[in-house]
């Protein structure tokens, strides 16, 4: 019997403290970012390089309005790109409203949306934002002009 109590209980509670933005699109999106024309420049995140010329990394959502990196090729000078700023997912709030709302000795309680928010799932880049490409709710292109150095190289 408590074979079965277990597991339940832990498919229980993540359906409890899981909702809709957090479930569909989930606290991180992939950042994938191109250096166009320099297949061989180093792309950091957090000081560590996450790849040449290409690189795909998970960044938080509510850090959308705070994502860099640094981009360096050998012989050039290094460059950074800042990202500022980040939109407001409100299919995923409305969806968490309707759908992960508990009625608790007689009052409505957000679960959904307290959850969300905490964990930042109601956010994404701003894909007005110059140099943001969405290319899908998981996903968003950064590609780039590295600027400190020449292509001819």
């Amino acid at each position: 019997m408590k074979r079965i109590i277990f597991p339940l209980a832990l498919i229980l509670l993540s359906f409890v403290w899981s909702s809709c933005g957090t479930i569909i699109g989930g606290s991180k999106y992939y950042a994938s970012v191109v250096v166009k024309d320099h297949p061989n420049a180093r792309i950091s995140y957090h000081g560590l390089q996450r790849g040449i010329g290409t690189a795909i990394f998970k960044v938080q959502r509510n850090q959308a309005n705070k994502f860099s990196f640094t981009v360096k090729e050998e012989g050039c000078s290094e460059q950074q790109f800042d990202y500022r700023s980040r939109s407001f997912r409100g299919w995923a709030f409305v969806g968490t409203l309707v759908t992960w709302t508990g009625y608790v000795a007689g009052v409505y309680i957000p679960w959904g949306a307290t959850i969300d928010l905490i964990d930042g799932a109601l956010w994404k880049p701003n894909a007005a934002e110059n140099g943001v490409i969405k290319v899908d709710h998981k996903n968003y292109s950064y590609p780039v002009n590295y600027a400190g150095c020449s292509a001819t190289k």
